[in-house]
């Protein structure tokens, strides 16, 4: 973890920056949602423009990808440099999908089989990024937690992976009529991911629950889902 401080540190700047704005809006959602209120509904929403001036100064360097012909196996191999040259040999990645706005990359850690650090590749210039959103606000090992020096994290999360899904399936059902939880959801320190898919079952985007507090966070920033392989 040393090396991600290392490595984020020249951005300490954009953090605050852009927890100050961050804070503005979660004040309005309140982020502190008592155990009786699980399934209310209470969402994040936040488009990409939203989190873009916050993360952006994460940046990796340019990977060097042909980006007039990226495939899922560049991407893969984009992503595994960039965890290695981040102190990440423990971390593996799970799955990649494409989606008109970027790549999304899943990582776990291989020993525990916990989720590790959400990813995005940018197709307009190669870079890689923590993922806006939950990866950062509610992930207590690897996000914004973590780079501010608290090292303390709670794996005895209050919701299991089905209420996770039950509550995804609330939210959902309240604002859409065509998308649906899947049926399992990614743990990672503080939260669940999971896949939203369309009548046919095929995938649609994503959301996270969090698992403290049963809040809902849309990741609406991917644009529309294009293919996936899983590792």
């Amino acid at each position: 973890m040393k090396n991600i401080k290392k490595f984020l540190i020249s951005s300490i700047i954009l953090i605050v920056i852009g927890v100050v704005g961050l804070i503005s809006v979660c004040t309005i959602f309140s982020l502190s949602s008592p155990v009786g209120t699980f399934g209310t509904g209470t969402a994040y929403t936040f488009g990409p423009g939203n989190m873009m001036g916050m993360m952006r100064g994460f940046n990796y360097r340019n990977q060097n990808v042909d980006l007039r012909n990226i495939s899922f196996d560049k991407v893969k191999s984009a992503a595994e440099k960039y965890l290695n040259d981040i102190g990440l040999q423990n971390v593996k990645i799970k799955e990649i999908m494409e989606f008109s706005n970027n790549f999304y990359i899943e990582t776990v850690e291989e020993k525990t089989g916990f989720g590790a650090m959400e990813l995005l590749f940018d197709k307009t210039n190669g870079a890689i990024f923590p993922e806006y959103g939950p990866n950062m606000m509610w992930n207590q090992k690897y996000g914004m937690r973590s780079m501010m020096g608290n090292n303390q994290f709670d794996i005895n999360m209050k919701i299991d992976e089905q209420k996770a899904i039950e509550l995804a399936g609330s939210y959902l059902a309240k604002i859409s009529q065509n998308e649906f939880a899947g049926d399992e959801g990614q743990k990672f320190y503080g939260y669940y991911t999971i896949d939203t898919v369309n009548n046919d079952g095929a995938v649609v985007g994503m959301l996270s629950v969090n698992g403290f507090t049963g809040q809902v966070w849309y990741h609406n920033w991917h644009g529309t889902f294009m293919g996936m392989e899983e590792y």
